[in-house]
């Protein structure tokens, strides 16, 4: 994919001396403009996308930090949220007050390994970069995708690798929710920490509303 700036974007001519919440919100709105002829909603004011088909929403918020330099240093969060609307209003004939709330951040950016030592955390970042640390309270070696970029200095080529993060790592599920087999395959790689909170509330519960016949399995497999 080719990608090149809005004509009038700030981000085709900017310097040390640019406000870091213009650089961000023109990384946004670039980022926007990929996905709103995809059917996604775009808040600006505390920038957000917005996928709703009725049965799914996933929401994707961005971040940025108290921490950004100007000329130096300014933060892109992602931060994804998955709900089931479906869900939503079988609980509320119930009487439950649920958001349907199913999975999001940190989640989906973590995966146990298998082939590194105990209480290692490989960290890839969106750049594709690799780095490791060791962390003694980690239950299982770790790999983590990292959500945050500088993105400061930012190129087309580099935005194109942010839409390939968020395609790869938070619009994929909009698919794999809707498939059992898919959706157990990819739960697993979860830190087992962060799999304990599936077991019960709302992930629980879609598994049990979503796919009746598959919830004998779910709860050998969660065990």
């Amino acid at each position: 994919m080719n990608w090149k700036w809005k004509e009038k974007s700030i981000l085709n001519n900017y310097n040390e001396n640019t406000p870091c919440k213009d650089i961000f919100k023109a990384v946004c709105d670039e980022i926007a403009q990929y996905y709103i002829p995809k059917g996604w909603k775009y808040a600006k004011s505390r920038p957000k996308l917005t996928y709703n088909d009725k049965s799914i929403k996933i929401e994707i918020a961005f971040w940025s930090s108290g921490s950004n330099m100007q000329g130096d240093y300014v933060n892109l969060e992602i931060i994804p949220a998955i709900y089931s609307l479906d869900l939503k209003k079988e609980l509320k004939l119930k009487g439950i007050d649920s958001k349907g709330y199913i999975l999001g951040y940190p989640d989906i950016f973590f995966e146990k390994l298998e082939d590194i030592p105990k209480g290692l955390k490989r960290v890839i970042d969106l750049y594709g970069n690799i780095h490791e640390y060791e962390e003694e309270y980690e239950e299982t070696s770790v790999l983590r995708h990292h959500n945050n970029i500088n993105v400061y200095g930012i190129n087309e080529i580099d935005l194109v690798k942010i839409i390939d993060f968020i395609d790869n790592k938070i619009v994929i599920w909009k698919d794999l929710i809707n498939d059992y087999e898919k959706l157990k395959t990819n739960i697993t790689t979860f830190l087992k920490s962060d799999f304990k909170k599936l077991k019960e509330g709302d992930f629980a519960n879609y598994i049990k509303y979503k796919f009746p016949d598959k919830y004998s399995d779910f709860e050998k497999f969660k065990n």
